[in-house]
């Protein structure tokens, strides 16, 4: 094959506690602190804007709390650094009111001049200084220190290395669209993890949390005013998913492109459709592998923060891609599915990881399948309408102009909105 896919898949796809910006947060403190060891004093952090955004409100994982700074207290005095975005998953009630009953300096800001991932903690013990740098990715610790001494210092690591040396220029829908039918089905083992995992983690969500967006739709369904249909299973599974992740219930999902989110929406909407419309096992390990590849593509254009929701935009212009395929599209439908959430959804901006994300991504669902059922009867947006471009290649790029160039400004906004606490 022309493009290592495959490899492109294995480094985007990690199993993640909770929204993925609260875990990088407390895996800089627990690293930071390991570093260093002895009695909490005080704790530094200086972040991106969109690492800070997307925390502010966000739920930590098995607990009642929300924040980065709760984030930050939990990973320096329980988190297990070397269990990467799944730091907090051995944080007990204990860690909880210790963290709560601190009375120690804690400066956490966002510095907004940082475009990338960022995330620089400081943490001062009895024992002296502990700092820890992220950069790039979610979980691409680069720098380690104790006091003066550099611990540990890699520019980047392997996975950003082959991430940064994919050649996104050169890929077409159509590479990825072959690749999704034709790759050997032992080469996605983590698209069939990833199934399994954001199952698990929706079937929990179904118990009953969160903003429980299923049990309306179902009330409304027995008042027939909602379908029985493809559309509202969709959005049970993965709405259902999403309520647990963004409530906090001590469960992984699997993350595409370092959130949590997107690897929900790219994979809940296609295995849903499959299993309505009796596809076999590996049909949908097929489809939700080309979901993958096109969410990557988008967010490789728009950035892995940013003021638009990728969430909707890059997992959801995955989804209808995935479910185009399990349609019996090619290339033609799945561009025309991705030009119809591009058409749709840019736009709706990302106010940080809350439990309203659920709303967003029911939005998804269905302008995802929307989009698939339009392509599949022939139906294109026409090519450089608005911020279509002259192929879907193209539109992701646009979309990536809008979002770096357009709508950069916004996140300060959001910030600003949320500290006010107005």
């Amino acid at each position: 094959m022309k493009f290592d896919f495959t490899g492109l898949l294995k480094n985007e796809m990690k199993p993640a506690l909770g929204v993925t910006e609260v875990g990088a947060i407390a895996l800089a403190a627990a690293r930071a602190y390991a570093a260093v060891g002895g009695e909490l004093q005080g704790i530094r952090m200086v972040m991106n804007g969109g690492m800070y955004k997307n925390a502010f409100s966000c739920a930590i994982p098995g607990t009642q709390e929300l924040g980065c700074n709760m984030a930050a207290a939990l990973g320096a005095l329980g988190g297990d650094w070397t269990l990467g975005l799944e730091v907090l998953k051995n944080i007990t009630a204990a860690h909880v009111a210790e963290a709560k009953a601190l009375q120690i300096p804690m400066d956490i800001k966002a510095d907004e001049t940082k475009e990338g991932i960022y995330i620089l903690a400081e943490i001062r013990t009895s024992e002296g200084v502990g700092v820890c740098r992220i950069e790039d990715f979610h979980a691409n610790i680069v720098f380690v220190a104790k006091n003066d001494t550099v611990l540990f210092q890699a520019e980047q690591t392997k996975a950003a290395e082959q991430q940064q040396a994919f050649d996104f220029e050169a890929v077409t829908v159509a590479d990825m669209v072959d690749y999704a039918k034709t790759v050997p089905i032992a080469e996605l083992s983590c698209v069939k993890e990833m199934i399994a995992m954001n199952c698990a983690l929706s079937a929990e969500g179904e118990k009953g949390v969160g903003l429980q967006i299923w049990k309306t739709l179902a009330a409304f369904r027995n008042r027939g005013a909602v379908g029985d249909d493809m559309i509202y299973a969709a959005q049970r599974l993965t709405c259902s998913a999403m309520d647990a992740r963004l409530a906090g219930l001590p469960f992984p999902a699997m993350s595409i492109v370092g959130s949590g989110s997107h690897g929900i929406l790219c994979s809940m909407p296609v295995v849903s459709y499959g299993r309505f419309a009796g596809k076999t096992e590996e049909e949908i390990i097929r489809g939700v592998a080309l979901s993958c590849l096109i969410t990557i593509f988008s967010k490789h254009y728009t950035g892995r923060l940013s003021a638009l929701c990728g969430c909707v935009l890059g997992g959801g212009s995955g989804a209808a891609a995935g479910i185009v395929l399990l349609m019996g599209g090619g290339a033609k439908e799945t561009s025309a599915a991705m030009d119809h959430m591009a058409a749709n959804l840019t736009g709706m901006i990302c106010d940080g990881g809350s439990i309203g994300c659920a709303l967003k991504a029911s939005a998804g669902v269905y302008a995802a399948y929307l989009s698939a059922m339009l392509a599949m009867e022939g139906i294109a947006i026409p090519h450089n309408f608005g911020v279509i471009g002259s192929s879907a290649e193209q539109t992701e790029k646009n979309l990536g102009r809008i979002s770096d160039e357009g709508m950069a400004p916004m996140d300060s906004t959001i910030i600003d909105v949320m500290q006010q606490g107005k």
